[in-house]
């Protein structure tokens, strides 16, 4: 049998980390859960699959908009026109409440509604006798090993697929229905359909153990995005690919600007390397940019960065040229070039004011120059040249003095 596998879209879900966008963008980033579920819809019908298993999170919280609600409805309706069976299980943040569901769901749905494990048996279109066992989330939160009321399989169905929304107890993840792979494995199923981590993982090759991910990222630490997982199953043998369903990705990438040494020149490079972007097509792209090598760009440079104007630039040419399918959400300048940019700034200040409080100047000036040759003191702090060559005539004088008052001694 062929069957979609996914979990944790976490429709309703907001984008996090996106300030100040404008009208354009926002459109689409409200429109992009819905248009996901859609996708995954259209993969499924492509493929011809036999299920679609959803693992857990569908919905971001357990109380969802009725909006929300109408358009998953409306979609999983088309799957029950194609004669494809959905199974889904609600996870730790859609956890199951009947009362908060404004519409039926369509008689091609089986859901898990209780916490208590349950199987599910139907008919593939090959006459495959699949049985599909799991549970749901009634409370944001399950602290037993809920793999105990998981029956072996069972001898006569020819696949035995387990659902199953938690976490390892390897990660310390008590409250997420806490279990061991090694549990999972001697169930003795054909395929093992995970939710809760959003990072696409293939635990295991035999049996088949899969975490799809979340098909589509919501932050920005939600690059790794693969998609949902297309399972080919026979009796003892698994095989999985994946299919991607996001509308929205996300890209952050370092741009060095060492060969910039006017503003103009760096203002330049950035718009070029901005416009040289190709999101995939019918997708947004959010992007971040890090930026590094920045020093002899000045103090103008690091103000248009720290209150904003660089990015408000940037943003309305992309809006400008990219026909809104590229958003640059942020600008960054990497901690190493900002510490040296401000030691830079204020070296002189800084160097005269430690001379001045320093008891013993002589001292203050052999420890400088030893810092000065410090190669990893000099890779993040540059010191003025007029310093530099004070500390050296300094250090000189005081060699001097002491080579005198040894020969006055002797």
């Amino acid at each position: 049998m062929k069957l979609l596998h996914t979990a944790d879209l976490h429709l309703d879900r907001s984008f996090e980390g996106l300030k100040n966008s404008p009208k354009q963008i926002a459109e689409k980033l409200q429109q992009a859960n819905h248009k996901a579920i859609t996708a995954i819809v259209d993969i499924a019908i492509k493929n011809q699959v036999d299920a679609v298993i959803l693992a857990g999170d569908t919905f971001h919280q357990s109380r969802t908009s009725i909006r929300t609600q109408a358009y998953f409805i409306d979609e999983m309706k088309r799957l029950d026109q194609e004669a494809i069976p959905v199974i889904m299980s609600f996870g730790n943040h859609d956890y199951y409440v009947a009362e908060r569901y404004w519409f039926d769901f369509p008689k091609n749905m089986f859901l898990f509604q209780k916490e208590q494990v349950e199987t599910h048996y139907f008919m593939t279109k090959n006459q495959e006798k699949v049985a599909v066992t799991g549970f749901s989330y009634e409370h944001p939160w399950i602290n037993e090993d809920k793999l105990l009321g998981f029956p072996t399989k069972e001898a006569g169905v020819d696949i035995h697929i387990g659902v199953y929304h938690g976490d390892t107890t390897n990660n310390g993840a008590q409250n997420y229905a806490p279990f061991t792979f090694s549990t999972m494995k001697s169930k003795g199923y054909d395929y093992w359909a995970l939710g809760h981590i959003h990072q696409p993982q293939v635990v295991s090759a035999d049996p088949l153990i899969v975490y799809p991910g979340t098909p589509q990222g919501h932050t920005k630490k939600e690059r790794t995005v693969q998609g949902v997982a297309i399972v080919s199953i026979e009796a003892g043998h698994a095989t999985v690919r994946f299919e991607p369903a996001a509308q929205v990705s996300w890209q952050v990438e370092q741009y060095s600007l060492r060969q910039a040494e006017s503003l103009q020149e760096a203002l330049s490079i950035l718009t070029e390397l901005m416009l040289k972007a190709r999101p995939i097509s019918g997708q947004l792209l959010l992007k971040e940019i890090q930026l590094t090598d920045i020093v002899q760009l000045g103090e103008e440079f690091q103000l248009s960065y720290e209150n904003g104007e660089l990015l408000h630039y940037l943003q309305n040419r992309l809006l400008q040229q990219t026909n809104h399918s590229l958003f640059l959400f942020r600008v960054e300048v990497l901690a190493e070039d900002l510490t040296k940019k401000v030691m830079i700034t204020a070296a002189p200040e800084l160097l005269s004011q430690l001379e001045k409080n320093y008891l013993q100047p002589d001292i203050f000036s052999n420890t400088l120059q030893e810092l000065v040759q410090n190669p990893l003191f000099s890779s993040v702090v540059s010191i003025n040249e007029e310093w530099r060559e004070r500390s050296v005539e300094q250090a000189d004088q005081k060699i001097k003095e002491d080579f005198v008052i040894q020969e006055d001694q002797t």
